[in-house]
């Protein structure tokens, strides 16, 4: 998975430096004895931004500043920022800094916001086939879903479910993910199904539809009051977010059991989308600059996130945290549970379904690929010098 990772940023980079060189090229003046390239009268040219004046963007994230994936978003758009030479200047602010959390969608749309760096299950009520461009209960990891969206048509997916809803934004492309949220905190680990039968749990989206029908009591509640909730029995455990995330976070101090894996959100993808009228109006090669930033970012923000979750189990297991595997048949029975769901939902939304077997067309493939080829088990053991 690392050599993919560095291979995917490689590319990214290398691609990026490539498109600057190009640009440069372009906007330098001819030498003498060359003619200038300036479109004729009526040509179709491309837009090209002031000399003088940058173009700037106010963007919005649905996180509060101190959050990870807020910091490590932001630390990526500023390396485009600075790929662009200072003719592209975007700003993004903490959640409820210009339009409430669950408004950014309608100001980017509207184009009150110039766009959003944030992850589509916040939309998740709006549109039910968000959930296949984000986390999901037993969908793909961070790296298939990089695959999927960006080399098995994801990516013209992802923009069709805003056209077909009349939302007026440009979906750019994925500037960093994270592996997979810790499936959550307990006081006792989970070992059968039956622990879920009214258990007061905080969760939200698609997730608390599964929990919901495995007999649990869902509750949803922001992320700024999890803490507090689980210390005052409003909730007898739950789940929020990354190892690393959740250790800022202080849940180690009121929950001894860390249960894994994050079957239920094998990856949390961070998108940017723009306004599209904004989209348009940037010249050819910002464009080219911001696509290829964004890739970049994705994969500079995957690696950072998952060294962060490496050092956190560590800090975790020093702190006296019991952190165990769920059983073989819970998971087994989750992925049953989810699957059925999606069928179902499937049966009434064609778009929907459209969406799921694509996905997963590509993911039988992919994995069978993956099981042939990749070496696993003994295979990586390192030979003793």
């Amino acid at each position: 998975m690392r050599s993919k990772i560095l291979v995917f940023t490689t590319i990214a980079l290398l691609s990026l430096v490539l498109a600057l060189g190009g640009c440069a090229t372009d906007s330098s003046t001819p030498t003498q004895g060359e003619e200038s390239s300036a479109p004729e009268d009526g040509a179709d040219s491309t837009p090209e931004a002031s000399e003088t004046q940058p173009i700037k963007w106010d963007l919005q994230t649905p996180w509060p500043v101190g959050f990870q994936p807020h910091q490590e978003c932001d630390a990526a758009l500023q390396k485009i920022n600075a790929a662009s030479g200072g003719r592209l200047e975007m700003t993004l602010h903490p959640g409820g800094a210009i339009v409430p959390t669950n408004e950014i969608l309608d100001a980017v749309n509207s184009g009150a916001l110039a766009g959003e760096v944030s992850g589509i299950s916040t939309q998740f009520g709006k549109f039910a086939t968000a959930m296949f461009f984000d986390k999901y209960p037993a969908g793909p990891n961070a790296y298939e879903m990089y695959v999927w969206l960006y080399e098995a048509g994801g990516m013209d997916l992802w923009q069709e479910l805003y056209d077909r809803n009349n939302i007026n934004v440009h979906v750019v492309g994925v500037i960093g993910a994270s592996q997979a949220e810790s499936f959550g905190w307990f006081d006792e680990p989970v070992t059968s199904l039956d622990d879920f039968q009214g258990l007061k749990f905080r969760t939200q989206g698609t997730w608390g539809d599964v929990l919901t029908s495995l007999g649990a009591s869902v509750v949803t509640i922001p992320g700024g009051e999890v803490y507090e909730s689980a210390q005052r029995g409003v909730i007898d455990a739950f789940e929020f977010a990354t190892p690393a995330v959740d250790l800022s976070a202080g849940f180690w101090e009121i929950k001894p059991v860390l249960m894994e894996p994050g079957i239920h959100a094998p990856t949390c993808i961070y998108d940017v989308i723009v306004n599209q009228d904004e989209w348009n109006a940037l010249p050819n090669d910002l464009k080219l600059i911001l696509e290829l930033g964004c890739q970049a970012g994705a994969s500079s923000v995957l690696t950072a996130t998952d060294y962060d979750d490496m050092l956190a189990f560590k800090e975790l297991e020093e702190k006296g945290i019991d952190i165990h595997q769920l059983p073989d048949n819970v998971i087994e029975e989750i992925v049953r549970v989810s699957n059925e769901m999606w069928d179902e939902m499937a049966a009434d939304d064609p778009f929907f379904a459209e969406v799921l077997e694509s996905q997963r067309d590509f993911l039988r493939n992919f994995r069978a690929m993956q099981d042939l080829k990749e070496p696993k088990g003994a295979d990586l053991t390192w030979p003793q010098q």
